[in-house]
Order: C-alpha cells, then sequence, then structure tokens
C-alpha cells in the first residue's frame, strides 16, 4: 500500500503555501483542525492508491495530499472526521480518478468534494462555527484540542453580512482572520501572502487571480451598492479559492483570452448566486460551473482563432 509517491515540485510548493495558514488555524481553532486535515489526507491517499495499485508504473501523484489539504481547509473547524475523508474520498476518485488521473480532470477535485459535502450535510456544513481565539487569549489552540461550546456561534461574517448589511466583525478582524468560518479560509493576510509566494516561484498564474478578483470586486458594487465590496471580499472562501481553486493548473484554461473570461465568469457568478440563492457562498458552485463551460468555451474561441 506504500507505493512511491510521484514528486511534483510544484505541488510541494503548494503545500508548503499552506503550513502558514494552517498553522495559523490550529492558534484560533485547537488542534483538532490539524486532525481534519490529517484525515483528509490519509483518505486521499488511500483513495488514489485503489486507483493505480494495479496499474504498470501507477504512482500516488503529490496533487492527492495537496487535493487532501484543500478540501480540509474548505471545511468548518467542529466538522466530523468522517465528513473530512468522505470529501477527500469524492475529491480524489470523483475529481480526478474517473477522468484519468492527474492532469486529465475538468473540475477541481477539491472544490468537487467541498461541494459533495456541503449539499449532503447542511447541517454539519452551516449551522454552528466556532468563535476563534483571539490574539489576547495566546496561546490560543496550540493549548487546546478544540474550543469550548462556549465559543460557538449560529453564524458567519459573510452570513449576517449579506444578510443585514451589517459587520459583525471589523474589516481589520476580518483581513487578518480572527473570525468565524471555515478552518483555513479566514485569514486573507496569509491567502494573499501565500499567492505571492505562488506567483513568484511560478507555481501559479497571476492572470487568473486578477481576473477573479476583479470580477469579485466589480460585481460586488453592482450586486451589493451599499456595502463596501473590500467586506464582501474578503469575507467566505473566495479569496482562498482565486489564489488555491482558480489556479489549478490542470482545470484552469491555457489560453490568455480563456483565462479571462474564466475569472470574469467565476467571479461574476460567485456574486450573483450570493446575492439571488439561499447559499452565502457562492464560489464553489461558480468554479464547478465554470469549469464545465470552459471547454466548450476554449473551443468556440480556437474556432475564431482567438488565442
Amino acid at each position: 500500500m506504500f507505493e512511491k509517491i510521484l514528486k511534483q515540485q510544484m505541488m510541494n510548493r503548494i503545500l508548503y503555501a499552506l503550513i502558514p495558514i494552517t498553522l495559523f488555524s490550529v492558534y484560533l481553532f485547537g488542534w483538532r483542525v490539524l486532525a481534519v486535515v490529517l484525515v483528509a489526507n490519509i483518505a486521499a491517499y488511500i483513495t488514489e492508491w485503489l486507483f493505480v495499485r494495479n496499474k504498470k508504473a501507477g504512482k500516488i501523484t503529490m496533487a492527492a495530499f495537496v487535493t487532501g489539504s484543500l478540501v480540509a481547509l474548505t471545511l468548518p473547524p467542529t466538522i466530523p472526521l468522517w465528513i473530512s475523508a468522505l470529501a477527500a474520498v469524492v475529491s480524489i476518485a470523483f475529481g480526478k480518478m474517473v477522468f484519468g488521473g492527474f492532469g486529465t480532470n475538468i473540475f477541481n477535485p477539491a472544490i468537487l468534494g467541498r461541494t459533495f459535502v456541503y449539499i449532503s450535510f447542511p447541517n454539519q456544513m452551516t449551522i454552528s462555527w466556532v468563535k476563534p481565539f483571539l490574539p489576547v487569549d495566546f496561546p490560543g489552540g496550540f493549548a487546546h484540542w478544540h474550543a469550548g461550546p462556549s465559543m460557538v456561534t449560529s453564524a458567519t461574517i459573510l452570513n449576517h453580512y449579506r444578510a443585514t448589511g451589517e459587520a459583525l466583525h471589523s474589516m481589520t478582524e476580518a483581513f487578518t482572520g480572527f473570525i468565524p468560518g471555515s478552518i483555513g479560509e479566514g485569514s486573507a493576510l496569509l491567502i494573499i501572502l501565500a499567492g505571492i509566494y505562488l506567483i513568484i516561484t511560478k507555481t501559479a498564474k497571476w492572470q487568473p487571480m486578477v481576473a477573479t478578483l476583479l470580477s469579485l470586486f466589480v460585481f460586488s458594487l453592482i450586486f451589493y451598492p451599499q456595502m463596501n465590496p473590500l467586506y464582501l471580499l474578503i469575507s467566505g472562501g473566495a479569496i482562498f479559492g482565486l489564489v488555491f481553486m482558480v489556479t489549478d493548473p490542470v482545470s484552469c484554461p491555457k489560453g490568455k483570452w480563456a483565462i479571462w473570461i474564466y475569472g470574469i465568469m467565476i467571479g461574476f457568478l460567485t456574486v450573483f448566486i450570493r446575492r439571488f440563492s439561499l447559499f452565502a457562498e457562492g464560489f464553489m458552485f461558480a468554479l464547478l460551473l465554470t469549469n464545465a463551460f470552459m471547454p466548450l468555451i476554449e473551443y468556440g474561441l480556437e474556432k475564431v482563432g482567438v488565442k
């Protein structure tokens, strides 16, 4: 079962970028979040092994651990460990391996797994959230397995702001990450720094990040004219998604024009779903819908001679 792992330096750098975000989440919510990430990675490894074990020269890819880590970091800190494992299994099995393995999937695997458990287990995914330890609570979660029941809240920053227009937390708290939310989506500051690292090391392209960012900003102004678009941008999982999901080297389009269309569509659909659906966070649906349409759009661009 312990097959050799295919070395992928690009995937290693993504994992390096996730380390500060993961450690910060431990401070916010306790060591249990590390168990959520570990369980997802084990499940991702086993699932990919089941698919490649009988293949000649079949190896487990480092991308499996990237997928396991990413899907785990999009889950709430209180998520049952078995749901974390299930999210990773669906991500690998139905997001990647059914298409033929690494390099052939059209959907972002981690987002597919996250969407599956979001729809299948809405209570565990949306009902209760944990208030994070604050800077004054040092050493915070490093001294706890998880936050106590007295720290449970029923609202996320995005849910409340979308419904009332009132900010539960200051812009500084939202930017630094001391807010309720999913494990790795809180600190916009750390996520932006991770994005800069990925761009500098040429691990990820800046164009899909910028296209999605601008689209989110512009359409937030259009659909929420009375609200601060920056506050909407750093709330929820969109900022995490535009750095780690939109830039997926496999599901991201290759042509220059296609990349900008890709980012604009993701931003528009994210805000549109936030505004007109019951779902506060529309990014995961927006990315999956865009992934589904991009092959057709790329084909059309190729036919008219646009690259």
